[in-house]
């Protein structure tokens, strides 16, 4: 019995583990009708326990303690139930009754030292599990009691009753290795290393016990001695899958690569190591970005190899993995595609793809996967959002506005909510329907008041058609108060107070724009040249707009420039 497993012991002995008080006012006929009725009701809630009618042999249970307190067994049996439900504290508490009740049955106490172990509450199994020994004094209760002292770190105590145990089985495997396991944690490395060699000794047919030896001695920077177990091993077993592939990795904690993908690609073709064991070698290295980082070709390399023996979807989803840790995008892209072709019910799988093929901006590639992706998962609102996203860029209005509303009939958290209809709200401010583009960040900001950014793009949107000018300008005083170093949100207050006539202040927030990093921007150098204007300073409007016709040939501020340099002449 391990310590980090609880074993429910169900007995349906009804004789030895109930005892019977006799009262003296009862005669033997009223005792033996209460017999009877016990255990016909006792044997009617252990049928139903055993069926796993839970509810129904709880309270046949019950009723049992009720008319027969004294009786243990029906506690016993309640708390095996509520062991098997997980409610603990209940399990403990009808165990504790059942063993108070009968303290001489061994298979109580053995239960509820099981349930203190499970707590992890050690001392109180082990009072327990100590007067088990004293009462069946047999192999498995001792070992059972060696393993509780060690968890305790009463290594001595454990390890004299392995020894006890020993003189009486020789060559037990659990005692070599929870000797092993003691002598490890009391720092006494040699003893450890002497316990696996006699596991060696007693089981040289057992290879697995040389890779437990090999991989210890690894552990503990034994590397001289680490090596010559591993050779020793694979020239016995040269096919052995697990061995070479602990071999491989005791190279790379080494840093010698070339001999570790050496033995990782043996082991990838041995056939007693399964496809899981296989891919999960793939697997463990695409989690480690350094790794993948140094040796990203040679993993590619490996999954050449598997993928001449194992057709499975992961091996290629691997490859994709690899492709985008290497920020090879488009390899990847490949790679999801035949991913996809021999598997279609992983979700996971067709949001990476679809992501991927997003930020590659194939928008009509990531239109078909997220329609092949909804038939499969039709219930996924953060797909109908990139789609929409895709479709918008692709001019389908209609369709994008159609997905977003099927992602929004959907249970979707807040933020998906808000992507979605600040989504809408921009699609409907393009095609010029003002109100409910409108609509639609009032819907944000009841959801979420300060949002910086959609007070910002809302308050500036409002600033260009020149309308509630004072609402947008609250909007917007929020997003300097919480981040007044932001380029953005400055030229946009500025731009407001502009529009509201301040020009003065305008001024001031928009060189603040400026003088955080938006100085090469278009758009705002623009509102400081009409700034300027107003002002009467011309050259330096001319000056900033200039500057825009260097930066971005598309800005349309010729026409504009032209009638300003007239005016100043």
């Amino acid at each position: 019995m391990k310590a980090n497993k609880l074993y429910i012991l169900l007995l349906v002995v009804i004789g030895i583990s109930c005892s019977t008080v006799k009262k003296v006012s009862r005669t033997e006929e009223e005792e033996s009708y209460l017999n009877t009725q016990y255990y016909r009701l006792f044997i009617d809630a252990t049928k139903h326990a055993l069926f796993g009618n839970n509810t129904t042999a709880i309270s046949m249970y019950s009723a049992c303690i009720s008319q027969f307190p004294e009786r243990a067994a029906p506690y016993y049996q309640l708390s095996s139930i509520y062991l098997r439900e997980n409610d603990i504290e209940k399990a403990r508490e009808y165990a504790i009754k059942a063993e108070n009740l009968n303290d001489s049955n061994i298979w109580y106490k053995a239960h509820l030292a099981n349930i203190y172990q499970y707590e992890n509450n050690y001392d109180s199994a082990i009072v327990l599990y100590e007067e088990i020994v004293r009462e069946k004094d047999d192999l498995e209760t001792k070992y059972n009691l060696a393993l509780l002292y060690s968890q305790i770190h009463k290594n001595q105590q454990a390890l004299d009753l392995l020894n006890e145990l020993e003189d009486e089985i020789k060559g037990n495997r659990r005692i070599y290795l929870m000797r092993h396991n003691i002598f490890h944690n009391m720092g006494k490395y040699d003893s450890a290393i002497y316990e696996l060699e006699s596991l060696i000794k007693y089981f040289p047919e057992d290879m697995s016990n040389y890779g437990i030896l090999a991989e210890y001695l690894s552990e503990v920077g034994k590397n001289k001695y680490a090596k010559k177990v591993y050779y020793d091993l694979i020239q016995q077993d040269s096919v052995n899958g697990l061995a070479l592939l602990s071999f491989a990795d005791f190279y790379i904690k080494n840093n010698k690569a070339d001999s570790a993908f050496m033995y990782y690609e043996k082991a990838i073709c041995c056939s007693d190591l399964d496809k899981e064991d296989k891919i999960s070698i793939i697997i463990g290295f695409i989690g480690n970005k350094i790794f993948l980082e140094k040796y990203g070709e040679r993993v590619i390399k490996l999954l050449d190899v598997m993928n001449k023996t194992e057709n499975d979807f992961r091996v290629y989803a691997s490859y994709a993995d690899i492709y985008i840790k290497l920020q090879e995008y488009e390899k990847a892209c490949q790679y999801f595609d035949t991913a996809l072709y021999y598997e279609k019910n992983n979700l996971l799988l067709w949001e990476q793809a679809i992501l991927v093929n997003n930020y590659l901006g194939k928008n009509e590639k990531v239109v078909q996967l997220a329609e092949e992706a909804l038939n499969v998962f039709p219930n996924q609102a953060n797909i109908y959002v990139i789609k929409a996203y895709s479709e918008r860029e692709l001019k389908n209005d209609d369709m994008a506005i159609k997905d977003i509303q099927n992602a929004l009939n959907l249970k979707v958290d807040s933020d998906l909510k808000i992507q979605s209809y600040n989504l809408l709200a921009e699609i409907y401010r393009e095609n010029n329907l003002h109100n409910k583009s409108d609509s639609c960040f009032e819907l944000i900001l009841d959801i979420d008041p300060e949002n910086l950014m959609i007070r910002n793009n809302y308050g500036y949107y409002l600033s260009l058609r020149k309308v509630r000018l004072e609402f947008a300008l609250g909007l917007s005083k929020l997003t300097i108060e919480k981040d007044p170093d932001n380029a953005t949100y400055l030229d946009t207050y500025g731009w407001i107070l502009f529009q509201l006539g301040d020009i003065k202040e305008a001024k001031k927030y928009i060189e603040a724009s400026i003088r955080n990093g938006a100085y090469n921007n278009a758009e705002v150098l623009y509102h400081y040249g009409e700034i300027m204007i107003q002002l009467g300073k011309c050259n330096e409007a001319i000056e900033a707009w200039e500057k825009i016709l260097e930066l971005d040939e598309g800005f349309d501020i010729k026409e504009r420039l032209e009638s300003v340099r007239k005016i100043c002449e």
